[in-house]
């Protein structure tokens, strides 16, 4: 009689595949699940936005007195590019 793995038709490596393709199944799908909850809850911004919000960093920075007109001038020079 025989008894083990030769009996179920294919030894321990078939086990041993379907655990590791099993396992990287599951890894991928959390990654996918991950990876698109991040993409959809995160704003999309472009380059012009984060430009204005500098823009607007820098006039109320200029408000409260924390840097001076020159200074002012010469950091919204920087930032519009025309420095």
């Amino acid at each position: 009689m025989m008894y083990g793995w030769h009996d179920q038709g294919g030894g321990a490596g078939w086990w041993i595949l379907m655990l590791i393709g099993m396992m990287l199944f599951w890894s991928l799908f959390a990654f996918a699940i991950v990876a698109s909850v991040r993409h959809f809850s995160r704003g999309h911004h472009d380059g012009v936005a984060t430009q204005s919000s500098a823009i607007e960093i820098l006039k109320t920075r200029f408000a409260r007195g924390e840097i001076d007109e020159a200074d002012f001038k010469s950091r919204l020079a920087l930032l519009e590019g025309t420095k």
